[in-house]
């Protein structure tokens, strides 16, 4: 993010948050080590990490927005960074 504001590239980032780590959470279950200490991340803000940046950002909270956004993302002149909530998931692992 930060190398793509600094040359004001136009990309496009979609960051999915879902507030932790799910694919390590799902690691350590698979490795018989759950409850690992640090993989919920629920003050974890995408957002103002790519804003601080130099990157235009905005949180979307449906399809419809995030098809919206991206298209202005593709026109934009330098990086977006386009944050999505989801829910937590497990990992299928093994």
């Amino acid at each position: 993010m930060y190398t793509a504001a600094q040359h004001q590239l136009p990309v496009v980032f979609v960051v999915m948050r879902n507030e932790e780590y799910s694919i390590l959470k799902s690691f350590a279950v698979l490795e018989e080590t759950p409850g690992v200490p640090g993989m919920d991340l629920p003050g974890l803000d995408i957002a103002s990490i790519a804003t601080g940046f130099g990157c235009r950002t905005v949180n979307v909270d449906s399809c419809e927005k995030l098809a919206h956004e991206f298209t202005n993302a593709l026109e934009a002149d330098g990086p977006t960074v386009i944050v999505v909530p989801t829910k937590p998931q497990p990992a299928h692992l093994g």
